[in-house]
């Protein structure tokens, strides 16, 4: 008798086929995944969404700047930005 590649092959997928149909029985048995978020990161979660839905410009406070400039009222403090650009750190903060 002569063994070669192509007499194998027919016998190593049905041993493959049996193999998967083992492995699907047994995860039929377990349990499903759980997973468990904590209340701290729903938390989170729900205050991102809420920030995502804030507004990009605040709308009130560039019409009361405009506002303020039409009617040349508004007014810069220098000093107040000058030391609030000096305090800056690296980051900007």
């Amino acid at each position: 008798m002569k063994v070669d590649g192509r007499s194998i092959s027919p016998i190593s997928s049905i041993q493959a086929a049996t193999r998967v149909s083992q492995i699907n029985r047994s995860n039929k048995n377990n349990n499903q995944d759980k997973l468990a978020v904590s209340e701290n990161a729903q938390l989170f979660q729900n205050l991102i969404q809420k920030a995502k839905e804030l507004p990009d410009i605040r709308e009130e406070k560039v019409k009361a700047v405009s506002e303020q400039i039409a009617h040349g009222e508004f007014r810069l403090d220098a000093a107040s930005i000058a030391v609030s650009m000096l305090s800056w750190d690296k980051d900007g903060r």
